[in-house]
């Protein structure tokens, strides 16, 4: 049995009574429609259930219809949110997304970037490292880690500077005055500009230890010891999953949260509100940076040799339990 035909530019045109030249301007963006009309083309289309051949188009107009996304994991519940907004907002734009992780690993990660670049019209790229091996040619937009090494590109990132500023206010405002902190890796730019945020902030608190760890749930082992610290009454996790490993410790060690020490978090995954006690944190605005992040690529592909932009959006600290509402005696 031979396979059924499927509807044609042709069979569209003539349910929506235009020429096939307009059924491809509304298919393909590529001039403007009146707004009756495209409404008659979309209409056609779906009553058809037409298909666009993704090689064809490809073929007819040199684009894809489709975005890349690099991201370093997937093991970080915050790169999946992403991703999702990432993803509606491609879709929003009729552009489809292709997804890739490198595990912060740089020859992969050139390997994903030369496969990302052949298949869609430009890349939403989060860094793995500050050293890449291999760096996109075509439209590419920087996502949540922005930093000088590659600020030849468009880059879109929350206020990860604004954010640790909050945390040190809001230690002050809770009285808290003996903290530790625990940064990300150096290496990465977002938990760089967090802990510089806070330090800058920190007048008036006494930083009892300040020490790097993977984004992570388990901490290092030396970790046991620095929760353990008496003197201790406030930590600042440089993200939620951090600071959920930290919460698990000071469990373990026997110590209240936040009665005994405060805990701080960055990100506000889903899991931040889940937790005992719930975990104050900063959130960053997901959706809004991944509608960013596709709006400004989609600029770039038009617009190749138009100015570089820098995005920088807002965060907001959300307080739960883990920090006491009431104030702390210092």
């Amino acid at each position: 049995m031979s396979r059924p035909r499927g509807a044609t530019l042709r069979d569209v045109a003539v349910r929506a009574g235009v020429s096939t030249a307009t059924v491809s301007f509304v298919l393909n963006d590529s001039k403007p429609v009146a707004p009756e009309t495209r409404a008659r083309v979309e209409a056609a289309l779906a009553a058809l259930d037409y298909r666009m051949s993704s090689s064809a188009r490809a073929l007819r107009t040199g684009r894809h219809q489709a975005i890349g996304l690099l991201l370093p994991d997937l093991a970080n519940p915050f790169f999946p949110a992403l991703a999702q907004a990432v993803t509606d907002a491609a879709w929003a734009h009729r552009h489809a997304l292709i997804l890739a992780s490198s595990g912060s690993d740089t020859a992969t990660e050139a390997e994903a970037l030369a496969a990302l670049a052949e298949r869609a019209d430009g890349i939403i790229w989060i860094p793995g490292t500050e050293s890449p091996v291999h760096r996109p040619t075509g439209p590419a937009v920087i996502l949540d880690r922005p930093s000088p090494a590659f600020a030849s590109y468009d880059s879109i990132a929350a206020d990860h500077h604004e954010g640790g500023a909050l945390v040190a206010a809001a230690f002050h405002a809770q009285g808290r005055r003996r903290i530790g902190l625990l940064a990300g890796p150096a290496s990465s730019p977002s938990a760089a500009g967090r802990a510089e945020g806070f330090l800058a902030n920190a007048s008036g608190l006494d930083i009892i230890w300040h020490h790097e760890v993977p984004f992570a749930l388990t901490l290092p082992e030396p970790a046991c010891a620095w929760l353990a610290d008496p003197r201790l009454d406030g930590i600042f996790a440089a993200s939620d999953v951090v600071a959920i490993g930290t919460l698990r410790r000071l469990r373990a060690l026997g110590r209240a949260v936040p009665d005994d020490v405060a805990v701080i978090g960055f990100d506000d995954i889903p899991w931040a509100a889940l937790t005992e006690p719930p975990l104050t944190t900063i959130r960053q605005p997901v959706d809004a940076l991944g509608r960013s992040a596709v709006e400004t690529l989609l600029a770039r592909i038009a617009a190749p040799t138009a100015p570089v932009v820098h995005h920088r959006l807002a965060v907001t600290l959300i307080e739960r339990a883990s920090t006491s509402a009431s104030g702390h005696v210092a």
